[in-house]
Order: structure tokens, then sequence, then C-alpha cells
């Protein structure tokens, strides 16, 4: 028998809701676009987009064997995602670090997976937003 825990009765356990929306922010892409011009801008979303496309699949792998590569390319997911809006993105790769930082494998298991879900729906939105494609 499988028993699971429920937040309301365990105060130290918290719900994580797997199907949280991305929160995507359209006034950093209004200020990016007024800072650059809209054709470079464009071109920057584009490749945020594109590095972290890239670099979401590699992840549990960089992790186990590339710790340092880990971190480093975490921070420049976060970077991205800030650039272009991804709001919701960027607040879950810091927390991605910071779980990390705290040497706690449970809560960087979760946080990394969570990472997942937030990443492949934040691509999906701006994609949708931009009427991009891979």
């Amino acid at each position: 028998m499988l028993l699971t825990a429920r937040a309301e009765l365990c105060p130290t356990i918290t719900e994580i809701a797997p199907e949280e929306p991305a929160r995507f922010n359209p006034e950093c892409l209004e200020e990016l676009c007024l800072k650059i011009g809209e054709v470079r801008a464009e071109a920057e979303v584009a490749l945020a987009l594109h590095r972290i496309s890239d670099l979401m699949p590699k992840l549990t792998d960089m992790l186990s064997n590339n710790p340092q590569a880990f971190v480093t390319g975490i921070e420049g997911l976060c970077n991205d995602a800030e650039l272009i809006g991804m709001a919701t993105l960027a607040r879950v790769a810091r927390d991605v670090l910071q779980t990390y930082k705290s040497g706690n494998h449970v809560a960087l298991s979760a946080t990394v997976a969570r990472l997942d879900r937030v990443g492949e729906r934040s691509i999906h939105a701006v994609w949708d937003l931009e009427d991009l494609s891979v």
C-alpha cells in the first residue's frame, strides 16, 4: 500500500502543483524592443529560446557528470529567461541553484523536475506569443 503525505497534515511537506502555468512578462519584450530595436529583439528572443530548449534535456546528465557545467548552464538559463520575460522559468532556475548549493538532493531533484515542466510550458508560451518555431 502506498501512503502519501498531505501538506495540511504535515507542515514540513510542500505540495507542488505539477500543472503550474508559465508566467510570462511581455513588458520585458517591449523593453528589449525599445532598447535594441524590434528586429534585433526578435533575434535575441529566438536565440535565447534556442539556448533554453537546447539546454533543458541535458541538465540531468550535466548534473551527474559535470556539476560545474550544470551550475553555469542554470545561471545562463536564468539570464536568458529574465531577458525575454519568462518570469516563472527564471524563478525556478534560481530555486534550482539554491537547492544545488544547499546540498539537499531530494529538493534538488524536485526543483529540477519542476524546471523541466515549467521550461517546456514557458518555451511554448513564448513561441505561441511570437509565432516562432524551432
